[in-house]
């Protein structure tokens, strides 16, 4: 059995600080540490596809949020939706575009292995992290229900043995000010008792000027960590607590195309006014996003003679307000508010030995979960359907959520090179939702009560190879389940009624991960297949009517290359990539009748915010300076193909998004001593003009647009 303390050994490399100095090339590329199978091991030695962002990538690159991950991690997309709002998740072709209190995301995330509850409010500030790992494909069995397509795994610091301290100071245009910093080390003289305490505060002026009011997206948030950790020779104890608060300006997203049929009556879209541009546009209501969330977490690990016995409780308040100019025009067409609180517990319990040829672990796990939401949405006298105008619709709805779940996976080394590897876990959902609606218009109030349950079976089965030291092959199967749901904004008692189904995503892989030249090249790459069956599609015929339905089946054929080198002992390249090709294979829509029948096949389109290929290619170089320190400059490019936001591939324009191409730059001095660093940098130096989501509503599209060209300067400093 591997002990205690060979896993906390583990654990502290994991969280050991990053220095500021340049790599060691002598030794080639860097050994990465990840948990993505609930222990400690080499990456290199991990038969999934994983692409690990460590903290001193992120603060070379200047991340700051949860969404500016995918720019390093090619095959995840993100679709980020106002300043606090949510992100649409996609990995390899599979995700989910309903974002409602009665659905769940198809990429899990998880901050120190506790899932995060819903879809509101997602776009928190990354503060104190050690490590980012995104882990593609099915994830069913190690972490759960709503891993079906992938998950996202924050790893943050932890207490330190001995005194540390940092502080970062970071400032740019558009008033962009972002301060961060923590402390850690021990409470008592033999180092059991640590405390870990960190907090940060970033705030920018929006982008887009709106002359007639409040500027859209501006951001001011507040993060703030604590935590108390007790380590004995056989036993571990970690307590954390999280705040994060935001108050910022309303989602920033505008009627991007020329069609307004559906929005805005056309004396309305007639008169709207003709100097906007990308970055100027005309508001007639001054929203706002609003949130606060409180998390607790314990930690417990106990070395029993036979196995290690992990419990991990999680705690999670978020509270989350809007109000959005819902048209994005300066017409009174119409808004959308939302009050919405989630209120969730978790526990996990999980025993685990790795002892001669056998690794195995094994787990039990609930989930209960509280939602409260009130949406109101009300159209003024512009709104294009004349029965709607100057209407309200309240939508109430409380939803309660038990998971109840058995996990397992065991590997076994069948010889000294190849090792096979079974896992499942079955997961039982039950799930209770109470609707009391008042829809806009002049249909009348109903109330619906729902109490579906699902249960499933998700098995995993991995064969890897070691063919020597440095190269590995491995080939896998996986199975990812996603419970069904309830609509969103539903017009009618009937609407209402109309439970989705659950969604199963299959994953057929076969992998490499090598390293060659002495550690100074790794190629690690992966092809793969994936099934979806019964995807969650929400579709918005018109602004007041939302179905979400379930696309028959959807497949990804793709690959995965990740190419890191040193070029020379100074110079460091890293290249990433995901060629894919996601398609509905069975969708029909617009069904009535017994038998249905059908008048739209979506068959053969594209899958949504799934580009054909990403890519992104970094390239470092540093200087040494003798004596006067070091000077390393840093590019980053990123590339994504032609993406849609609908099933139907809407292509007019302003309705998807055309391919484009993002250049970041850092120019970073170090003076000797390594315990400090200034960085000058810019962001979308090409000034590059793109939508970071549109949203379908009929003909009609809102674009969110991504950020402009942007420059700062920023200051690190570590004892």
């Amino acid at each position: 059995m591997k002990s205690y303390a060979t896993l906390a050994s583990a654990t502290l490399l994991l969280a050991a600080p990053c220095a500021f100095a340049q790599q060691t090339q002598d030794s080639g590329v860097e050994e990465i540490i990840v948990t993505a199978q609930k222990r400690a091991e080499n990456l290199q030695e991990v038969p999934i596809s994983i692409v690990a962002v460590s903290a001193e990538t992120l603060e070379r690159s200047g991340v700051q949020t949860l969404d500016d991950i995918q720019h390093l991690a090619p095959g995840l997309n993100m679709s980020t939706i106002g300043s606090g709002w949510v992100s649409y998740t996609y990995v390899r072709g599979a995700g989910t575009n309903v974002l409602d209190s009665g659905a769940d995301p198809s990429v899990a995330f998880f901050i120190d292995e506790v899932y995060l509850t819903g879809t509101a409010g997602m776009q928190f500030d990354l503060l104190d992290v050690q490590q980012v790992e995104v882990l593609k494909g099915p994830q069913g069995t190690l972490f759960g229900r709503n891993a079906a397509a992938g998950a996202v795994n924050i790893i943050t610091r932890r207490p330190e043995e001995e005194f540390n301290a940092y502080a970062l100071l970071d400032a740019g245009d558009y008033s962009a000010f972002n301060v961060r910093g923590g402390v850690t080390g021990p409470l008592t003289s033999d180092g059991s008792w640590r405390y870990r305490v960190s907090a940060g505060h970033r705030e920018r002026d929006a982008f887009t000027d709106n002359p007639a009011g409040v500027d859209p997206g501006y951001i001011d948030t507040t993060t703030a960590r604590g935590q108390l950790q007790y380590v004995s020779p056989n036993f571990m104890a970690l307590f954390t607590g999280d705040y994060f608060t935001s108050d910022n300006g309303m989602t920033n997203f505008f009627l991007s195309t020329a069609i307004t049929a559906g929005v805005l009556t056309p004396a309305a879209a007639a008169g709207l006014p003709t100097d906007q541009s990308f970055y100027r546009r005309y508001y007639d209501t001054d929203g706002f996003e609003r949130q606060d969330t409180a998390t607790l977490t314990a930690r417990f690990e106990w070395d029993l003679p036979f196995a290690t016995l992990t419990a991990i409780s999680g705690y999670r308040d978020n509270q989350f307000e809007r109000l959005q100019d819902q048209d994005g025009t300066a017409a009174a067409g119409y808004t959308l508010g939302t009050d919405e609180q989630d209120r969730s517990f978790s526990q996990e319990l999980r025993l685990s030995n790795q002892s001669g040829r056998w690794d195995w672990i094994l787990g039990l796990y609930y989930y209960h979960g509280e939602t409260e939401r009130v949406d109101t949405l009300a159209a003024g006298p512009d709104f294009a359907v004349p029965v709607f105008q100057n209407t309200t619709g309240v939508y109430n709805q409380d939803l309660t959520v038990d998971s109840y779940a058995l996990f397992g996976q065991a590997t076994y080394d069948l010889t000294d090179r190849l090792s096979a590897t079974i896992g499942a876990r079955y997961t039982f959902d039950e799930k209770e939702s109470r609707q009391i609606v008042d829809p806009i218009g002049p249909a009348g109030l109903y109330s619906v009560n729902l109490n579906p349950d699902w249960d499933s079976f998700d098995p995993a089965f991995t064969l890897s190879f070691q063919a020597n030291e440095d190269v590995m092959l491995y080939a896998s199967a996986r199975q990812g389940f996603k419970s069904g749901g309830f609509q969103s904004l539903p017009g009618s008692a009937a609407l209402a009624s109309s439970v989705y189904d659950p969604e199963f995503v299959r994953s057929y892989e076969l992998g490499l991960r090598s390293r060659w030249l002495d550690g100074r090249l790794q190629i690690n790459t992966s092809l793969f297949h994936t099934d979806i069956e019964d995807q969650q599609i929400l579709r918005v015929p018109s602004p007041s009517v939302t179905i979400i339905d379930n696309a028959g089946r959807t497949e990804t054929d793709g690959i995965d290359v990740s190419v890191s080198a040193f070029l020379t002992q100074n110079f460091r390249l890293d290249w990433n990539a995901t060629l894919q090709s996601a398609r509905f294979t069975e969708y029909l829509t617009n069904c009535s009748g017994a038998p249905p029948v059908c008048t739209t096949d979506l068959s053969g389109n594209a899958q949504l915010r799934s580009p054909d290929f990403s890519s992104s290619l970094i390239g470092e170089y540093t200087w040494p300076l003798g004596g006067a320190g070091d000077l390393r400059l840093r590019g980053e490019y990123t590339y994504m193909s032609e993406q849609y936001f609908d099933a139907a591939n809407i292509s007019t324009p302003g309705a998807y998004q055309p391919a484009y191409d993002l250049f970041n730059a850092r120019l970073t001095y170090a003076p000797p001593g390594g315990n400090w660093e200034i960085s000058l940098y810019g962001k979308n130096l090409g000034d590059e003009e793109y939508f970071r989501n549109v949203a379908i509503v009929g003909p009609t599209g809102a674009g969110a647009p991504g950020d402009p060209m942007t420059a700062g300067v920023a200051i690190n400093w570590r004892r």
